[in-house]
């Protein structure tokens, strides 16, 4: 046969949806090159094995720059031989993928895994009852676990529901050893005291486990409530970590709605509403591919709102090319099958919508993580803006500009800062502002920074030119996430790399005394430092001058400064830390607060063993806060979310196999924020 008459049967095959046997193996699934441009030295991998280190074909460990990936196969290459690292999932859905690595990757590959694609229908189903599953007219299937298969019809796609599917080799191992599979589900409602039940910081520890698969990854599914709030902290520490998540799984049941009203009957057409916005929301936010692999119209309504509910959702669903995969709940009291076997009402209206989009219409390639230099601008009109809109004017870039925004929810988001090195950068910010104002700043899902942006002068139809200001960021080499709150008009951003950083710095904090507020930062590699300048302010509007602090010019060494504010006020108090050059440039660092004179919030240690801290934390209402242990060279050694109640909470925080040493506990919540030294 000719390599010609096999390409022709084996799109015609591939086309019909019908599983690809892995026996095809007298053409090159995967072709890796050592230099881009698909030249050099070259060598083959085949399905199914896994490729890593030494074993990678032509001794092309850590050598390959370019590869060429035939129609019907998904490719995961990682940095490290164990899946992990920086790693992407090559997708050839549609057509050969011949392209050039990114830099997050290019001559660093040591994990190498080729899987024949089957490119399912979108429509699906979570259920453990396979008869059901027969008559239901869908192409894909979970039952959250591992111990299902696919059939002819139907893919079938695994689950590692909780810790214990991610904690030990074997359960890796026999995922790996699963025929068929090439999506990988992760963890099921870990912010749920009865499902998985896994704080965030231990889940992206369990789920970096699951890259040692090469299967696409999805995240752990959290509770309709919790995906901007758990799964937040999940994604932003997984991307810090370095941890791979492919796409999102999520779960909708319009908790809000029922638990606020107790209507069993309510309008479809506002059900549908509430999902879509839902939906849309969160692709907003984190710009992946999504599975809704639970979702209804809540399992105390009618059939007839589920029926209407079916109607209106999954042909939306069909025509999002952002949503891949979608699986419908049927509630316990409302099964698709009845005693008889015999479809129910909602069985027979989710039978009969016929899926016809696949669930991988598009190539993935790479071509989003190609970096674009160390130096980029983007124009705040092409970020993801929630609360904010566009608006014309000859005098922004491009001639648009993005409206101001107020409150924490409104954002401006740059999902895609790509740069090629690791290091430290200027974040200049374009905006207009007729008065001084304060900007929220947030880099890859890090604490956030309060700026306070000088007034810029004239509005744009004013005839007025953006202000710019800059201050020090460190982005990761490829994709970088910027998130702008309660910030002017915004005309565009741009990031400039720093070959040499004039103050490494290492912390700022607080310290609450009897006497005063006691103010510690930390420096190394000090080039050129003239002093640094110490503001504060009652309002986080209107800073004022408290201080200037000589800095050590020029040094390698560790440099640590403190200042005692002896009068602070009543209540919150904001503190910004400015640097300042021989030259005079001046760069600002961060803006941070401390709450002095009110016992009404306070932290303090109340006791401590080699196992555990045990912190009191007294709060006057009930409220969200977040606390995290550093150690004394600033790294995080535990970080954890946590629900306070009105009074006295005791939290312990676990020590044992951590560093020995000072160490520094912190509580943010949304008044303020308390910083205790604990001896580890």
């Amino acid at each position: 046969m000719t390599t010609t008459t096999f390409n022709t049967l084996y799109r015609k095959f591939i086309s019909t949806g019908i599983f690809v046997f892995t026996g095809l193996l007298s053409y090159s699934q995967l072709t890796i090159f050592s230099d881009a441009n698909q030249a050099g030295v070259s060598g083959t991998c085949v399905s199914s094995t896994i490729y890593s280190g030494a074993s990678i074909p032509q001794s092309l460990n850590n050598q390959v720059s370019s590869i060429q990936l035939m129609q019907g196969y998904i490719a995961t290459f990682a940095e490290n031989d164990d899946g992990t690292g920086s790693a992407y999932t090559f997708v050839a859905a549609v057509s050969n993928v011949t392209v050039n690595l990114s830099t997050l990757l290019n001559n660093k590959v040591s994990f190498i895994r080729v899987l024949p694609l089957r490119n399912t229908l979108k429509k699906g189903v979570g259920n453990t009852n396979n008869t059901w599953i027969d008559l239901l007219n869908v192409s894909w299937f979970y039952d959250w676990g591992p111990l299902d298969v696919g059939t002819a019809n139907r893919e079938y796609a695994l689950m590692a529901w909780g810790r214990s599917a991610a904690n030990n080799t074997t359960s890796i191992n026999n995922y790996i050893a699963k025929p068929d599979i090439t999506h990988l589900l992760s963890f099921n409602e870990p912010d749920n005291i009865d499902q998985s039940n896994i704080p965030f910081g231990e889940a992206v520890a369990l789920h970096k486990n699951l890259a040692a698969t090469g299967y696409r990854l999805g995240s752990p599914a959290p509770t309709e409530g919790q995906a901007t709030v758990w799964l937040t902290s999940f994604m932003d520490s997984a991307a810090r970590a370095n941890v791979k998540v492919d796409f999102l799984a999520v779960h909708w049941y319009d908790w809000g709605s029922y638990s606020s009203t107790l209507n069993t009957a309510p309008d479809p057409n506002g059900v549908f509403t509430r999902f879509r916005n839902y939906i849309n929301n969160l692709y907003a936010i984190y710009r992946k591919p999504i599975w809704i692999t639970e979702f209804n119209a809540n399992r105390y309504t009618t059939s007839a709102t589920h029926e209407a509910f079916i109607a209106l959702a999954l042909p939306w669903l069909e025509a999002q090319p952002f949503v891949e995969r979608y699986a419908y709940f049927f509630p316990p009291a409302l099964p698709p099958v009845d005693a008889g076997g015999n479809l129910t009402a909602i069985g027979n209206t989710y039978k009969n919508f016929v899926s016809t989009n696949y669930a991988l219409a598009r190539n993935w390639d790479n071509t989003e993580n190609i970096a674009a230099g160390n130096n980029a601008t983007y124009e705040a009109e092409n970020a993801t803006l929630i609360g904010s809109t566009v608006s014309n004017c000859v005098n922004a870039s491009n001639g648009q500009m993005a409206a101001a925004v107020t409150g924490s929810t409104n954002k401006i988001i740059f999902h895609t800062v790509t740069v090629n090195t690791l290091g430290n950068y200027t974040l200049g910010i374009s905006y207009y502002a007729k008065v001084g104002r304060n900007i929220t700043v947030q880099i890859n899902g890090n604490p956030t920074q309060v700026i306070a942006l000088p007034s810029s002068g004239n509005w744009c139809f004013e005839a007025g030119t953006p202000g710019v200001y800059q201050i020090i960021i460190q982005l990761n080499s490829g994709m970088n996430k910027i998130i702008l709150t309660e910030s002017p008009i915004i005309d565009r951003i741009n990031v400039n790399f720093l070959s040499v950083l004039p103050v490494n710095f290492l912390d700022f904090y607080p310290v609450v005394k009897e006497k005063g507020i006691e103010l510690h930062w930390k420096t190394t590699n000090e080039i050129n430092n003239s002093y640094f300048e110490l503001f504060k302010s009652k309002d986080g509007v209107h800073f004022e001058t408290i201080a200037k602090v000589p800095g050590n010019g020029n040094s390698s060494s560790e440099n640590a400064y403190k200042f005692l504010d002896i009068a602070p006020i009543v209540g919150i108090n904001y503190y910004r830390l400015n640097q300042v050059d021989i030259d005079g440039n001046s760069r600002a660092y961060k803006t941070i607060t401390a709450r002095f004179g009110s016992k009404a919030e306070s932290m303090r240690l109340i006791s401590s063993n080699n196992q555990n801290l045990i912190a009191g934390i007294n709060v006057t209402e009930a409220k969200a806060a977040y606390i995290y242990l550093t150690g004394n060279d600033g790294k995080i050694l535990f970080q954890n979310n946590v629900m306070l109640h009105s009074g006295l909470n005791q939290i312990s925080i676990p020590v044992s196999k951590l560093s020995q040493g000072l160490g520094f506990l912190t509580l943010q919540t949304g008044t303020g924020q308390y910083t205790i030294k604990v001896l580890l």
